[in-house]
């Protein structure tokens, strides 16, 4: 009996296998990611980038100051350093909260530095930078100047507030 000199049926298939695995392309792209922070402010939930907020301070005195406007409850000392205090309800038009009762993030973006009241911090993650989407179309009120994108989180779309949008704000 001869022995055909075709290979076989099962050797031909794994031969196109093998082929089609050396010839696949291998693509690992690392995506930038950013750091967020999700916190509570009244009765909603919003995010900053992780690089505008230097520290949280635990809920202190506010110190107030006679004729400042009404976004600005007074100033705190930070380890020396004396910083005004901005309370983020009033442009994202909440109600106002006990001032001994929050929080306080503080902001920092090119020469704006300040503290800004929030109710509780929910979580502190790395996002792909893809994860972040224009703010929303429907968004309206206060909170609008100071959106600059939308992110989804625990199944809900999250403002992501920008602190150079609040220090425009601010010195205007």
């Amino acid at each position: 009996m001869e022995q055909s000199e075709e290979p076989l049926k099962s050797e031909l298939i794994l031969n196109e296998l093998k082929k089609r695995q050396r010839t696949k392309d291998v693509v690992d792209v690392e995506e930038e990611r950013v750091k967020v922070i999700f916190f509570t402010c009244g009765e909603n939930r919003y995010a900053f980038y992780g690089t505008d907020i230097r520290e949280i301070l635990p809920a202190s005195d506010i110190s107030w100051v006679p004729g400042l406007p009404d976004y600005l409850p007074g100033l705190i000392n930070v380890r020396g350093d004396i910083e005004s205090v901005i309370d983020l309800r009033y442009f994202l038009g909440e109600e106002k909260g006990d001032h001994l009762k929050h929080l306080i993030a503080m902001a920092v973006r090119g020469d704006f530095h300040s503290g800004v009241m929030i109710d509780s911090i929910e979580d502190v993650i790395d996002i792909p930078v893809s994860a972040i989407g224009p703010p929303l179309a429907t968004l309206n009120g206060a909170a609008r100047d100071l959106v600059i994108g939308a992110i989804e989180y625990d199944a809900k779309t999250i403002p992501l507030l920008g602190v150079g949008k609040l220090a425009n704000l601010i010195t205007i």
